[in-house]
């Protein structure tokens, strides 16, 4: 069944792209991606200065692991994890705070919150597809 193989790639270069976007959004503008950070009502000064730049490396080093042959399937659950966790966030903003504010950069930055949400959830979602896939042995090599 070789259109699985296809869909497993398809999936894997989808999150490689949203990973780097992030990553490098975040890393471009992250004056910006600090203060929004501190502007949240989670973090303190010292957890957005942690934040705000242990996110982007740990981006890069999923979209590192997508890219290996080896450590495809390690991607693939971190980032379904980093997903997870970031939805929780978006949730508990949506739910208990009067503060939302925005560290999204590029084109994520024009959809709202609950838009956001429902993103993660389809990529959470790809991503599970990709895990399925991936255990039937299924990725291209």
């Amino acid at each position: 069944m070789r259109w699985r193989g296809y869909i497993t790639e398809i999936i894997r270069y989808a999150f490689i792209i949203l990973f780097l976007y992030a990553a490098f959004s975040q890393i471009i503008n992250s004056p910006k991606f600090y203060n929004d950070l501190l502007n949240s009502p989670v973090f303190n000064n010292t957890t957005a200065v942690l934040v705000s730049w242990i996110i982007p490396i740990i981006e890069l080093i999923i979209a590192g692991l997508l890219l290996s042959k080896d450590f495809r399937l390690a991607g693939i659950y971190l980032a379904l994890g980093l997903l997870f966790l970031f939805s929780v966030y978006i949730s508990g903003i949506l739910f208990f705070s009067d503060n939302i504010p925005c560290s999204c950069g590029g084109i994520i930055n024009d959809i709202t919150w609950q838009q956001h949400l429902i993103f993660n959830c389809c990529f959470i979602l790809l991503g599970s597809i990709g895990v399925y896939l991936n255990s039937k042995k299924v990725f291209i090599k």
